[in-house]
């Protein structure tokens, strides 16, 4: 019998209110109970599906995990598509401990899982058929940079394992430091011992502490039986299309940047070396010992023949140096010769090297540089093949029944200069792209994106079967997130006044899944409202604006004024949208106090590097723009900004004393502070030294000031501390000691000037917040600050 047609879809519930009547307005407790979803998958058969739950967020055993605290809070639950049955639930009913996907086995019977605690991380195995899941003695790798987990066969797992009870470095950040400071606190007070951290630079620079390696493991699952092959800092892990071969990045000797090159934030501070291992023999060999290879690209030929890497030599340049690679199973590497052409390096916003190549066949493909600098496909073992032209940055390599075809934006394209189109639509993958990390989105297998659901509205095919299935139109508001194997369902998203609801949708009907933040649609979020102005130079831009709920026609609010360089939406930015949830300074929050909230648009030119350059003409353009529709008082303007905002904000009442209020977080108000290496690192040298990210950032990332050494100057007239004569704004000042510390020099220096200012640092934080009761605590101190200098609303 033929499965019916089905949907897995958020969207909105019927009893939803279609207008406020009975509505309230968005608060802190609204804001701290919200729930999410995750990642959701299907499994390889399309049996069954797999949604993160995320409960409320102030329900955490704990959250020391800072940023991750949402994992903390994650119960997992299975559907079986085709029965109307409980589902298979991974939850602790304190929420002591997540439990979070990892990928199917090949045969969809199996699911790698993973339970979180405050201090650790263990792998598990699911087995779909009896709901049991075993929980194995290994703390698995995790990383945004690339796979540490895959399926060899149906029964075999293959895994990086750190030491046992050390997770990964993302859970580590926050409670690492705590245990470590108090321990040298303990040793400095015993008098017996030394509380001395030290870290190297220059010759001696590798003999700082390392860290102790991780394992591969191959397990063999029905016996419960590992086999542990090798040990290495690895971070990526690509088996090879046979489950003969793991190709492995490993983080190797410490980099320090070159003196007379600018330095990116998306520098590595570390070489990365490829291994290969046999995972029957445990042998291992380094093909490429004097190359530091980019991250993102290691795809292997589907014959397992050959891998395709992309390295540098030491002290070269990915971009002027940098080669692609083919190397094969017994350790032997060949550079691709391409002739009169040049690899394309992509780059990253923070500078990231990311070269892209694929296979066609046996064939390699590489995007290259031709010699008038256009961006082309080529094969560089054929000398005859032509140069495709790359027509959007995002297309991708496709295998159909191992031919290379194009994805693009819409549709699957023939690999040849004619480009004729071969299907129409997006190919989606099953939810599974979070085990692979980041590589997934640069250079996915081709093999991967052929075995895709292609997707043309909501007709549903496969490109080796072009017969569509089509469902009901898709509503404007959704978005997919999954698309089963067998092109029958998707797994999609609609959120409506905040509340939305996961739900199973067949040609028959409609079941509801899961239901989130139920009480949302009560909500009156206010309005938002485009606000057309000009830019400095005339150039068009619009910046968006959040009404009070309740807001009467011809009110006209004081107004606070989100900041943020470098940022221009094109449309109304989520944070001001029913539903937002973003913890840190959030704007339905500041709104439903009465407060008009606006995100200015501020685009950076090409090759700007004074990115707070007349940023308080440009703020104030958009503020009396939104004053002239009637829509704010333009005489009462507050400014907030975090991170790279808090610079921006406090740059803008350098140059202004139009604000009357100013509210900064987690910025530099001194940009050589950018240098500092935050508090982990200080205590964990282990970890690596990433001087040169935090040099990046000054040099040619946000700040884009250049070589502190070389150009101090630059620095200092770039810095609102500097400026702090000028600054009568009163300000409220913010900080967290888990981050660098930011605002206690600019505090000094206006408290020396008996300005009205107040610092405030949150401890136990990093550079964004986590804890309730300091975002309770936060906003209270937003309010309070714009009550008191704004004025009440």
């Amino acid at each position: 019998m033929r499965r019916p047609l089905l949907a897995l879809v958020l969207a909105t519930s019927a009893a939803w209110p279609a207008s406020a009547q009975t509505q309230r307005p968005f608060s802190i407790d609204d804001l701290l109970r919200h729930e999410d979803i995750g990642t959701t998958r299907i499994s390889p058969d399309g049996a069954w599906v797999a949604i993160e739950h995320q409960r409320p967020y102030d329900q955490a055993g704990s959250y020391d995990l800072s940023t991750m605290t949402n994992a903390m809070l994650t119960d997992l639950e299975l559907y079986r598509v085709e029965q109307d049955q409980a589902p298979i639930r991974l939850a602790a009913p304190s929420h002591e401990a997540g439990h979070l996907t990892g990928p199917f086995s090949p045969d969809g019977a199996r699911m790698a899982v993973f339970r979180v605690t405050a201090d650790d991380l263990q792998l598990g195995v699911l087995t779909l058929a009896t709901g049991e899941t075993v929980w194995l003695p290994f703390t698995p790798e995790l990383s945004q940079f690339g796979q540490t987990v895959a399926w060899r066969s149906p029964t075999e797992l293959v895994f990086i394992a750190r030491p046992r009870h050390d997770p990964p470095v993302a859970m580590r950040v926050g409670f690492k430091v705590q245990q470590r400071v108090e321990r040298l606190w303990r040793t400095a007070a015993s008098g017996h011992g030394t509380s001395a951290v030290y870290i190297p630079s220059g010759q001696a620079r590798q003999s700082r502490t390392r860290a102790e390696p991780s394992t591969l493991v191959v397990l063999d699952v029905p016996t419960g039986t590992p086999r542990r092959l090798a040990r290495g800092e690895w971070f990526d892990l690509r088996l090879s299309p046979d489950g003969r071969q793991a190709a492995l990045l490993e983080d190797a000797e410490d980099l320090q940047p070159r003196p007379d090159r600018p330095v990116r934030v998306g520098d590595p501070i570390r070489r990365r070396r490829l291994n290969l291992v046999a995972l029957e023999s445990g042998a291992v060999r380094d093909p490429l010992p004097e190359q530091d290879l980019a991250m993102y690209l290691m795809t292997w030929s589907s014959a397992s023949n050959d891998l395709i890497v992309f390295g540098r030599p030491l002290g070269g340049d990915f971009d002027e140096d940098g080669r692609f690679w083919t190397v094969s199973p017994n350790g032997r590497a060949r550079p691709l010769e391409l002739g009169p052409l040049a690899p394309w390096v992509q780059r990253t916003w923070d500078g990231v090297a990311i070269p892209l190549a694929s296979w066609d066949g046996d064939q390699p493909i590489i995007q290259a540089r031709t010699a008038d600098g256009a961006r082309v496909w080529a094969r560089p073992r054929s000398t005859s093949s032509p140069h495709i032209p790359v027509k959007e940055p995002s297309e991708r390599i496709v295998d159909i029944s191992g031919r290379a075809a194009i994805q693009r934006a819409d549709g699957v394209y023939r690999f040849a200069p004619d480009g004729a189109l071969l299907a129409r639509g997006q190919l989606r993958d099953q939810g599974q792209t979070a085990d692979m990390g980041n590589p997934v989105r640069w250079n996915p297998s081709p093999r991967d994106m052929g075995a895709r659901t292609l997707i043309d509205q909501a007709c549903l095919s496969r490109l080796a079967r072009p017969a569509p299935a089509c469902l009901t139109p898709m509503e404007q508001d959704e978005t997919i997130l999954a698309a089963s194997p067998n092109a029958d369902f998707l797994v999609t998203r609609r959120t409506q006044q905040g509340g939305s609801e996961v739900r199973l949708r067949t040609a028959e009907g409609v079941k509801p899944l899961v239901a989130l933040n139920k009480d949302w649609p009560d909500i009156d979020w206010g309005r938002v409202v485009p606000v057309p102005h000009p830019g400095l130079n005339g150039e068009p831009l619009t910046s968006w604006l959040l009404l009070p709920p309740e807001s009467a026609p011809g009110a006209r609010p004081p107004v606070v004024v989100e900041v943020y360089p470098g940022t221009a939406p094109r449309s109304a930015p989520s944070a001001l949208l029913p539903g937002g949830t973003r913890l840190q300074n959030n704007p339905g929050v500041i709104a439903a106090a009465g407060y008009a909230v606006l995100i200015v648009s501020l685009p950076l030119a090409p090759g700007e590097n004074r990115p707070a350059a007349k940023i308080a003409d440009r703020i104030l353009v958009a503020v009396d723009a939104a004053g002239d529709l009637g829509l704010v008082d333009p005489r009462r303007i507050a400014l907030i900004g975090h991170s790279f905002g808090g610079y921006g904000v406090l740059s803008a009442v350098a140059q202004s004393d139009r604000f009357s209020a100013v509210i900064a977080s987690n910025g530099y108000p001194d940009l050589s502070l950018s240098m500092q290496l935050p508090p982990f690192f200080r205590v964990a040298p282990e970890e690596g030294v990433p001087v040169g990210q935090m040099v990046g950032w000054g040099e040619t990332g946000q700040a884009s000031i250049g070589d502190f050494a070389t150009s101090p100057g630059a620095y200092v007239e770039a810095s609102p501390l500097y400026q702090a004569e000028a600054i009568r704004t009163p300000a409220l000042l913010i900080e967290s000691d888990l981050d660098t510390q930011r605002m206690s020099t600019l505090f000094s220096a206006l408290y020396r000037r008996d300005r009205e200012a107040g610092l405030v640092t949150y401890f136990g934080e990093g550079h964004t917040y986590a804890s309730p009761g300091n975002l309770r605590d936060l906003h209270a101190r937003i309010l309070d600050w714009l009550t008191r200098y704004l004025g009440p609303p």
